[in-house]
């Protein structure tokens, strides 16, 4: 049994996890390096839960035994042995570290397979970690206008979390990937897990967030912590930034769709550039979102660096930068140093 003074060093290992939960229960949030080989399907699930409403305990650990025996049964041992002999230093959960898992335990070790069950299972995991980001803790937030680069100058230092690497998101209008965000609870376990690996006896870098990444939201612990942290500002030319947004939202952009849908990548990627224009259209008004969309669509048919960068530098003006200078004078009492990346990046090594 593994109890959790033992939890820590579950995480910063890395150690292998067994998910024995339903599949449903899996998709709602997991740990890292965990793998769901589940005892009972979604609708066996279903099936014995209404069971134990209707007829009680007795009767649903009946019908549970009936649904998973014979070759079924055999099937689900031999993938878990097979999964244990791959991952020998794997622990074992279930959603309480109760019935299902202790289940498991003893069948495993009916066919020579020992391994170790967390106590209290998923929960007390998912609790741990809930307590880990909930601490006090030393941060600085990296902040500057959008386009400076606080992303690759984060990705540059040690101790540091991206939050938007974390959350599969960039954290602006444009800034939706290619492959989904996580759940809200694995984004949140992700961040409470980098915490743990971080030296708390020093900063913890963070790029300067509002409190929602995409669909995800930061755990509000977490961020009132970011709110009070010191903030360093991030510096970079107009030029540079427009660059390094064609580079990172276009071209970038672009080959990822076409990556990963090499059928229609091209017309994803089109309609990504409009729709994330569109969302925007009120705050720039009528007028102006008229001449962005016009000059985006033929950049996008001509394929003209040219033209994407005069959109692009035309949302810089009226749109981000105004919105930036505006949450940058709310908080310029926190603001402890600026500079460009490699200033920035000196004085946070100093700091460290």
């Amino acid at each position: 049994m593994i109890n959790k003074e033992q939890f820590k060093n579950i995480f910063i290992a890395q150690t292998p996890l067994l998910d024995v939960r339903a599949p449903c229960e899996f998709s709602q949030g997991a740990f890292p390096h965990t793998t769901n080989l589940p005892l009972l399907t979604d609708e066996e699930r279903h099936d014995v839960g209404l069971c134990y409403k209707q007829q009680g305990q007795e009767k649903a650990i009946k019908l549970g035994h009936e649904l998973v025996s014979g070759e079924v049964k055999q099937q689900r041992i031999h993938a878990w042995k097979a999964y244990c002999l791959d991952n020998p230093n794997a622990f074992l959960y279930c959603f309480r570290g109760g019935m299902r898992s202790h289940l498991v335990q003893g069948w495993l070790k009916e066919v020579g397979v020992d391994i170790p069950l967390i106590q209290g299972g998923y929960k007390a995991l998912r609790t741990f970690l809930l307590e880990e980001v909930a601490k006090p803790f030393d941060l600085i937030r990296i902040s500057g206008q959008t386009g400076v680069g606080k992303t690759d100058l984060l990705l540059t230092l040690t101790n540091a979390i991206d939050l938007e690497g974390l959350a599969n998101h960039r954290g602006s209008t444009f800034g939706r990937n290619t492959t989904v965000q996580p759940a809200q609870i694995e984004f949140e376990n992700l961040i409470a897990v980098d915490l743990l690996k971080s030296n708390q006896e020093m900063p913890i870098i963070v790029e300067d967030e509002g409190r929602y990444i995409g669909r995800l939201n930061l755990p509000l612990e977490f961020f009132d912590t970011m709110k009070k942290s010191a903030v360093v500002l991030l510096t970079s030319s107009h030029e540079e930034r427009v660059d390094r947004i064609y580079r990172d939202y276009v071209v970038g952009q672009r080959n990822s769709y076409i990556e990963k849908f090499p059928l229609k990548g091209e017309q994803l990627f089109e309609e990504f550039l409009i729709s994330a224009l569109m969302r925007i259209q009120k705050r720039l008004g009528g007028e102006r979102y008229a001449k962005l969309s016009a000059l985006m669509n033929q950049g996008i048919r001509e394929s003209s660096e040219t033209l994407h960068k005069q959109w692009i530098n035309d949302i810089l003006v009226y749109y981000y930068d105004p919105m930036y200078q505006y949450q940058i004078d709310n908080k310029a009492e926190k603001i402890q140093f600026t500079g460009n990346a490699l200033e920035v990046m000196h004085y946070l090594k100093r700091k460290s």
